[in-house]
């Protein structure tokens, strides 16, 4: 368990990286990035938390722990993050990890 720094580009600063930092202990994110209030508004639900996209539903079963969830949760922030060469560039904790579908 750890803090991790994210460098995510952000939409409405013209794509300019902007910090998500996600404490996995603590189960809480801060950071500059603008979606940065919406994912702590979606820490702070009680699990699971369910979320609706254009896709359809989304159970995030631990959001704050689990990294498949707050991986979920970055992609719905700027859904790039998983193509290259952004996702190379993520903490070691997401390795091997596929968002929660």
């Amino acid at each position: 368990m750890a803090i991790h720094t994210i460098m995510l580009p952000d939409r409405r600063h013209g794509r300019e990286p902007r910090s998500v930092i996600w404490d996995d202990e603590a189960g809480t994110v801060t950071g500059e990035h603008s979606r940065v209030p919406w994912m702590q508004e979606t820490l702070a639900d009680t699990p699971p938390v369910v979320m609706i996209d254009v896709m359809g539903t989304v159970t995030l079963h631990d959001p704050g722990h689990d990294p498949a969830d707050f991986l979920r949760l970055l992609w719905e922030a700027y859904w790039p993050v998983l193509d290259e060469p952004l996702r190379s560039t993520l903490p070691p904790v997401f390795d091997g990890v596929e968002m929660t579908p």
